[in-house]
């Protein structure tokens, strides 16, 4: 047992290989049970129930056919969504780049602003992707109160303990933002990734877990170990500012994260088989990139059952080195906080190298 293997054991972690009634998880069809409650579990406890029954239309209301510099067509999308008792509404923007004609695989971008990347975008762009951009805030203000502002007024009970927290909220806007774009004919339906950083890191991280359309999630320094971790902890989550991006069930009984049923390896593991990158960096005060490799390394055997590899690193992990060998990707950057161009460098490799 290597040494990373050994710092995992000893922050004695939920059991992810093992069913409820203690049974352990040794063939597919056990996993396809321990899928479904560890879902079940983390929609209680975690990040919240998903209402049913809103209903979706979409229109496209802009179109800029010399974006980027005559490189791409923009358009703008419209998202309607409605039930029986109230609507609300959001718009995105589709960029495609005009150099691919068909089959263009996507980044579905969870943004913190409104404006779609200037340089970088058109790099990405010249790599042959779509981009999609959403500001989370249209989906649902990131406010320091409970509000139902956006498309949280879909589930106002303010009794229901596992009601959908923010992160939740933004992983269902982008879910339906898929819905639309598998009617875009020009799209590689099987290659888009959702991509977030920080908080809306997490989000891409819920987004590919519930919803299975997602071949790849990208968590820009996000998705740490709560046990253990060396910079934000999950103490600090329960705070006004932070502690609605969850379910109110997570904070009850002012309990810390080694009373957690869960951890994030439960998160990562329902993507699998599919594909997630971590990227994490060697200055960072939020995120805590050592903690983000075993959470990684903690998932994996839910990938291994799958007949898929999970992280594949080495004890030692180095700056400006992407650990790509597996269905799990690890890349760490020299610096702080931060969701930069030496990340997406990273992430383009590992998207080309794995065609996903």
């Amino acid at each position: 047992m290597n040494g990373l293997q050994k710092e995992i054991e000893s922050r004695h972690l939920p059991e992810l290989m093992r069913l409820e009634n203690g049974d352990a998880v040794t063939n597919y069809e056990d996993w396809k049970l321990r899928r479904e409650e560890i879902k079940k579990l983390l929609c209680h406890e975690y990040m919240g129930v998903t209402p049913e029954n809103i209903k979706s239309a979409f229109e496209c209301v802009g179109v800029d056919e010399d974006a980027y510099g005559g490189k791409a067509t923009e358009k703008t999308i419209k998202v309607q969504l409605a039930n029986n008792n109230d609507a609300y509404e959001f718009i995105f923007k589709l960029i495609l780049p005009k150099a691919v004609k068909e089959k263009i695989p996507a980044f579905l971008h969870l943004q913190f602003n409104e404006l779609v990347a200037g340089g970088l975008g058109e790099e990405i762009i010249d790599n042959g992707y779509a981009i999609v951009h959403v500001c989370y805030q249209d989906i649902d203000p990131d406010d320091s109160k409970e509000s139902f502002l956006g498309v949280s007024r879909f589930e106002k009970d303010w009794i229901n303990k596992d009601r959908w927290g923010k992160i939740a909220v933004w992983a269902f806007g982008a879910s339906k933002i898929m819905d639309y774009l598998q009617t875009v004919v020009q799209l590689d339906h099987a290659r888009i990734a959702v991509i977030g950083h920080s908080r809306l890191a997490l989000t891409a991280l819920w987004c590919a877990a519930m919803d299975e359309r997602f071949s790849l999630a990208v968590a820009g320094n996000s998705g740490s170990l709560y046990r253990g971790s060396q910079a934000e902890s999950f103490r600090d989550l329960s705070r006004e500012y932070t502690r609605y991006w969850f379910c109110p069930n997570l904070f009850r009984d002012d309990r810390d994260a080694n009373d957690l049923p869960f951890d994030m390896h439960f998160l990562i593991a329902l993507i699998a088989p599919r594909y997630v990158c971590l990227t994490g960096a060697t200055r960072d005060l939020w995120a805590d990139a050592h903690s983000e490799v075993l959470s990684g390394l903690a998932a994996s055997p839910a990938f291994e059952i799958l007949g898929q590899k999970g992280l594949i690193c080495p004890d030692e992990i180095l700056p400006d080195t992407l650990y790509d060998e597996g269905n799990i990707s690890f890349f760490l950057r020299a610096g702080t906080h931060f969701l930069g161009r030496d990340d997406w460098h990273a992430v383009i490799k590992y998207r080309e190298e794995k065609n996903i």
